[in-house]
């Protein structure tokens, strides 16, 4: 895989002075007031209950690059207030916007990667890496902190190979070592890297993730509920990357008064381009005491109503607890039960809850947290057992589940709760309100995958936090399919009786004594459209328009209908043909009258059907000419003979035959004159308009041979020409 460098834009003073005045803010970086010790001691943990010695960092110094520093939120809206930036690159170029050009600081220089994280998370090939690391003995069994990681790995179709790694690794005081930067509920545990969280990479759009385009492939997401965002290079945004995670919580267990080392390290995977960073949240260390994030429906993370959170402040043996509510002491009947001699606190209503803490006479230590409790949604009315045909009879139906769902909401406000639909109670109660997330996605019109099948709805207000579920059931019942045309015809007479129906007669096959039958007027089979009396399989329309018709399985009472379009159409009574032009020619046109009142198609000989009644280019000969109703209710054939309109020969004998010769009468054509030619060109006669020629030249017989005639006529208005032969026989 070959990365190709984004391009710098030269563009103008001018639209930088527009950024930089329309910009929501970046972060604000500084790489050089604070040292590695102060960093960790007076940002990361800040409390007097943290023992941290031998703090040591790398990252690129000796190739002129430093990837420490301090950062503050500065206003931007970014995910952490202030905190530790750790970067492949530097620190300070993370300050937003997100530019045109990729960071890619460091690459090809003397800056390498680090072993132990290459080897903690299974990844090779590390460049640029960035660490702090410091010895800690902790007082708790428990430590964790928060962190947000970023890459300008996060475009194109790098996400799919390229594995810019993050890692919190913790070892004891015997050497062993563990990663505690991982995703959470992930078995084994899952890596922070760009490969194993991101949205994948869809290079077409078509929301498939598998297409190979000019030869590089897409690839699927990856845990992306921990991902947050992307951001198109050139846009503004808070930080200069192309896209980064959740908060994410780095956490394990220890053991109290061990000594352990903690390193946090940051690297490049497969090359130094396309910087990544870590953002480290200031105070989160969590030394003990800490009470969570807030419980609140608008972080979506509320309690329900009806039932208890347990807020737990354990930080050793021999520490004590002083717990409040809303600012003042606890008291009978605030909704609180102290557990576990003070180190955990049963709460039940909305409140702010703190606590403070003396950690054996060494150390104070305190925190408060904001609960809200939910209303739990209920269940208006129990869902109905749903019944739905299957004409296909392979125990397969569509099922709407959109009546259930009223009945399930009842009055209650479906902006505020949300109705789902799950295939076990499993997925039900471990549903987060993600689309395809353990979810029936259309609910409207869902195919049952077995039947009887057992359906979970859940009901659930916005958070998803607080919900009730239910079961039902539902059920494909087999019914036969009915086979019947689209659209029948109705062949009339011209007085309208009717002849017959096509293409066959409107009729469910179906036995009688499975089915019941019921037509009806219009195309939906529903009350008030019967049609009366009309309850058997066959059913012969009193008129054109549109039908249906419903069965109903006498065993299991399941129905189904079809709709069905009825015409009327008259087959050709009577039809003529007129050449309408081509006269003396090779290339007649015809046109065809129908007596009826259907639609008509047209042919001539064994030509392709036609709309037009016109037929052009017809030859000298016999044809036949075909018409019939669109609907094929009946056809009739006219023959037509198209001659050259004149005698080819004539005998003057005398014997009554062939004595004359003359133009033959010609329909739409106005002959003006008719002029006789012997075979050298000598004009012999006018025979005008209609003359006959009796073979003669001024009263002297002429001999058998070929003599020629010019026609003058008018045919459509248009003055024509036309010049032939013909024989004179003795």
């Amino acid at each position: 895989m070959i990365k190709i460098k984004k391009t710098v834009h030269k563009l103008t003073v001018f639209f930088f002075l527009i950024l930089a005045f329309s910009a929501i803010g970046q972060i604000r970086v500084d790489d050089s007031s604070f040292s590695p010790k102060q960093l960790i001691e007076d940002v990361l943990i800040d409390s007097p209950c943290a023992k941290i010695e031998n703090i040591i960092s790398s990252t690129g110094t000796k190739a002129g690059f430093n990837g420490i520093g301090y950062f503050e939120s500065n206003g931007s809206g970014f995910e952490i207030d202030k905190g530790i930036i750790l970067s492949t690159g530097n620190a300070k170029s993370a300050v937003g916007p997100n530019s045109f050009d990729a960071l890619s600081e460091g690459n090809g220089s003397d800056w390498e990667g680090d072993e132990s994280l290459g080897r903690i998370t299974g990844t090779g090939s590390l460049f640029n890496a960035t660490f702090i690391q410091f010895e800690f003995i902790p007082s708790i069994d428990f430590i964790s902190f928060d962190f947000l990681f970023a890459s300008e790995e996060y475009i194109n179709n790098f996400p799919c190979s390229f594995s810019d790694v993050f890692a919190f690794i913790l070892t004891d005081s015997a050497g062993n070592s563990r990663n505690l930067a991982v995703l959470p509920d992930t078995t084994p545990a899952v890596p922070i890297k760009v490969t194993t969280v991101n949205e994948g990479v869809d290079l077409n759009g078509d929301g498939d993730f598998d297409d190979v385009i000019d030869g590089i492939s897409e690839c699927r997401p990856r845990n992306q509920k921990f991902f947050n965002k992307t951001t198109a290079p050139g846009t503004d945004s808070p930080i200069n990357f192309n896209g980064y995670t959740k908060i994410l919580k780095a956490s394990g267990s220890v053991i109290v008064n061990e000594r352990y080392t903690i390193k946090m390290v940051i690297a490049d995977n497969r090359d130094g381009q396309f910087d990544s960073a870590v953002f480290l949240s200031a105070g989160s260390f969590n030394i003990g005491g800490d009470l969570g994030d807030d419980r609140t429906i608008a972080n979506g993370n509320p309690g329900c109503l009806g039932e208890s959170i347990v807020l737990n402040a354990t930080i050793g043996t021999g520490s004590t607890y002083v717990w409040m509510k809303d600012g003042v002491p606890l008291a009978p009947g605030d909704g609180t039960t102290v557990l576990a001699g003070g180190e955990q606190l049963e709460v039940t209503q909305d409140g702010t809850y703190s606590v403070d803490i003396d950690v054996s006479g060494l150390c104070a230590s305190s925190d408060s947290v904001d609960v809200e409790f939910a209303i739990p949604p209920t269940i208006a009315s129990s869902p109905e057992d749903l019944k739905s045909c299957d004409p296909e009879r392979d125990g397969v139906a569509s099922f709407d589940f959109s009546n259930n769902t009223l009945l399930a909401l009842g009055s209650q406000d479906p902006s505020i709760y949300k109705v789902s639909y799950h295939l076990n109670k499993y997925d039900a109660d471990n549903y987060t309100g993600s689309f395809g997330d353990n979810v029936i996605a259309t609910p409207n019109d869902y195919e049952n995958i077995s039947s009887p099948q057992t359906i979970w709805l859940r009901i659930a207000e916005s958070t998803q936090t607080c919900y009730t579920t239910v079961a039902f059931t539902i059920i494909a019942l087999p019914i036969a399919p009915i086979i019947l045309e689209e659209e029948y015809a109705r062949c009339l007479s011209q007085d309208g009786t009717l002849i017959n129906i096509l293409p066959d007669d409107i009729e469910v096959e179906l036995d009688a004594a499975e089915y019941t039958f019921q037509w009806y007027a219009g195309v939906q089979a529903v009350m008030g459209n019967e049609i009366p009396g009309e309850i058997n399989a066959s059913f012969t329309p009193p008129v054109s328009g549109d039908y249906s018709v419903k069965i109903t399985n006498r065993a299991n009472g399941c129905s189904i209908s079809k709709s069905i379009k009825v015409v009327d159409s008259y087959p050709p009574e009577e039809i003529k043909a007129e050449l309408i032009s081509g006269a003396f020619s090779n290339n007649g046109k015809y046109e065809v009258t129908v007596t009826g009142n259907g639609q008509y198609e047209y042919k001539i000989d064994n030509e392709d059907w036609q709309e037009s009644n016109l037929f052009s280019g017809v030859t000298k000969g016999e044809h036949t000419i075909t018409v019939r109703d669109i609907k094929m209710c009946g056809e009739l054939s006219i023959k037509v003979e198209l001659t050259a309109g004149y005698p080819e020969y004539f005998t003057p004998n005398g014997d009554g035959f062939h004595d004359s010769w003359r133009i033959e009468g010609t329909k739409n054509v106005s002959i003006s004159e008719v002029l006789v030619f012997d075979r050298l060109g000598k004009f012999l006669v006018n025979l005008g308009p209609q003359g006959n020629w009796d073979g003669t030249y001024k009263g002297r017989q002429l001999p058998s041979n070929t003599y020629w005639f010019r026609v003058l006529y008018t045919e459509q208005g248009v003055l024509k020409e036309f010049k032939a032969n013909f024989t004179l026989l003795r």
